[in-house]
């Protein structure tokens, strides 16, 4: 076989050179795309490092707004009942204030109201003009200045509607004033104070947020007072309100909140007010940050060094291929065309077997990095927000059984019922049988049975005060059956209202305007944790009420 001819010298060196930096080129390119491809691979987790943040924001806020309507619920229910315990007692007969104190009115209020857990700084009866007939504590403060020349002292004075405000200017206690009605004119008015932050006020300073802001309807900040540190203006406000429609970030005291805010249900003539949550986004969203930020530096880390192995690696077999191409011009100087063109070939060839080999294993990594999103989960239990509502009704306590007669847990709940306003126009009449012992928890069951005799009364009240029921009465006997002790309560007050009748044990359940509709489902739960039962049921001119509970010898 013939060999081709030879390539001089000069010829050959050329073309190796040439081979060199063609190797270089390549050696670039293939850096430079190494490089793309390690920014890609960082572009991956950095913008999932963006969505997660944003996707913690949007569930922060999500919290935030349900904690503001579970507190917002809570409050106004809470609001609505100290309304309506004042309303119930403004409608008493026996109050008339502008008269001057008498015995009777005293008598009435110290039964009603004295050392009431309802409202933390005391409650007061004012006459038309304002001065004091009445107060619990006797030392109870009404503020410096003339109660007259209070707003809301004037709005309950000039519409006779109830009004919730605060005591004084920007400061003091929360007021819930309530006007006493006679022939059409406000002939006084009864006024109870609380403290902001005091215990018996839910949906304030709770569910873990760092602030919680009440507006009424002209946008006064009722709570937190004393007012914080920032100044409250009407620019502010507006941004407050906002939050009830789109929750998101706001500015205050020269930090940036995440807040939401709900309306707060008021009674009726009582409007406009707003309760925000609001919490610290730099300090919640910090945390989350740090998390993410130390994912993606690890990340970062460990592309990093991919890319250093890789880049170690190429820049290796590079070298080496220069070293074998000064070899190769070294010992073919003098080769033939066809030596020369077949061992050039034969070494390009296998240079670019492997850079093909280098990139391919550089493949898999354009899929690495990604960031898992952390899930962020609290409290609270809220609602706790929410609820916390009603807030002894959704957790209520286990019980705590010790054997117990149950007559005389009767007699105690009777007892308290016969201080009712009511029990003075509707007679009880009692048949208890004695002996009857029951393993219980007396608390919870007394309270149970005390819902049952309360809303015998007040029907009965009601019923002759609308003319139904001429001479109401209600009817307590107790009584042994069959292993059970049997608690009767009847009434005659025409019964319940068929429309309510389903949802008669369902919370929030009631036709009446003073009602709430927690009594009896709470004592069908205070009963059922006995391991009893309390049914309902309706008679030809009213209500029967069961109750059944094991006797501690069938127990």
């Amino acid at each position: 076989m013939s060999r081709p001819p030879a390539l001089p010298v000069s010829s050959l060196a050329s073309a190796l050179g040439e081979l060199a930096r063609a190797q270089q080129r390549a050696g670039r390119s293939a850096m430079l795309g190494l490089a793309l491809l390690g920014l890609v691979a960082l572009a991956s987790p950095l913008l999932a490092y963006h969505e997660d943040l944003s996707n913690a924001r949007e569930e922060m806020l999500g919290h935030l707004s349900n904690q503001a309507h579970v507190q917002a619920d809570a409050l106004g229910v809470h609001l609505g009942l100290l309304e309506a315990e004042l309303r119930r007692l403004a409608e008493h007969p026996q109050l008339s204030p502008e008269h001057g104190p008498s015995i009777l009115e005293k008598a009435v209020l110290d039964r009603a109201l004295h050392h009431s857990p309802l409202f933390s700084e005391g409650v007061a009866l004012l006459t038309p003009s304002g001065d004091r007939v009445w107060s619990d504590p006797p030392q109870m403060s009404l503020g410096e200045s003339s109660l007259n020349t209070r707003p809301w002292f004037r709005r309950v004075m000039t519409d006779g509607v109830s009004d919730i405000s605060l005591l004084e200017g920007n400061d003091g206690p929360l007021v819930v004033a309530v006007p006493i009605m006679r022939g059409g004119q406000v002939r006084g008015l009864l006024v109870g104070e609380l403290r902001a932050g005091a215990r018996p006020l839910p949906g304030v300073q709770s569910g873990g947020a760092d602030m919680v802001l009440l507006m009424d309807e002209n946008d006064q900040l009722l709570l937190p007072a004393p007012l914080p540190r920032f100044m409250w203006t009407r620019e502010r406000a507006s941004l407050v309100r906002a939050l009830a429609t789109a929750p998101g970030p706001l500015v205050l005291g020269g930090s940036r909140m995440l807040g939401a805010a709900a309306l707060v249900p008021m009674p009726e003539g009582i409007s406009g007010m707003v309760l925000a949550v609001l919490e610290n986004e730099e300090r919640d969203i910090a945390r989350l940050r740090r998390r993410f930020l130390g994912q993606l530096l690890f990340h970062v880390a460990l592309l990093g060094s991919t890319l250093l192995i890789f880049t170690f690696l190429l820049r290796r077999s590079y070298h080496s291929l220069i070293a074998a191409e000064e070899r190769l011009r070294h010992q073919e100087t003098m080769a033939a065309l066809g030596s020369a063109s077949q061992l050039i070939a034969h070494e390009v060839k296998n240079a670019l077997n492997g850079i093909q080999a280098a990139l391919s294993l550089l493949r898999p990594a354009a899929s690495a990095g990604e960031v898992a999103l952390p899930a962020l989960r609290a409290q609270v239990q809220r609602l706790g927000h929410l609820a916390r509502s009603l807030l002894s009704f959704g957790a209520p306590r286990p019980a705590h059984r010790r054997t117990c007669e149950l007559r005389l847990l009767v007699e105690e709940a009777l007892q308290s019922v016969r201080l009712l306003p009511e029990a003075e126009d509707v007679p009880v009449a009692v048949a208890l049988a004695e002996g009857l012992m029951v393993q219980a928890d007396p608390a919870l069951l007394v309270s149970a049975i005390d819902n049952l005799l309360r809303n015998a009364v007040e029907a009965g009240a009601v019923a002759r005060d609308t003319g139904l029921r001429p001479s109401p009465w209600v009817r307590v006997s107790l009584a042994r059956e069959a292993g059970e002790a049997v608690l009767t309560v009847e009434d005659n007050a025409g019964g319940v209202d068929p429309d309510l009748e389903p949802r008669l044990w369902e919370p929030f359940a009631t036709a009446r305007a003073k009602g709430v509709g927690l009594g009896l489902p709470m004592a069908r739960a205070a009963v059922e944790a006995h391991g009893g039962s309390l049914t309902y049921a309706r008679l030809p001119e009213g209500s029967r009420f069961c109750l059944r509970l094991p006797l501690e010898s069938s127990a």
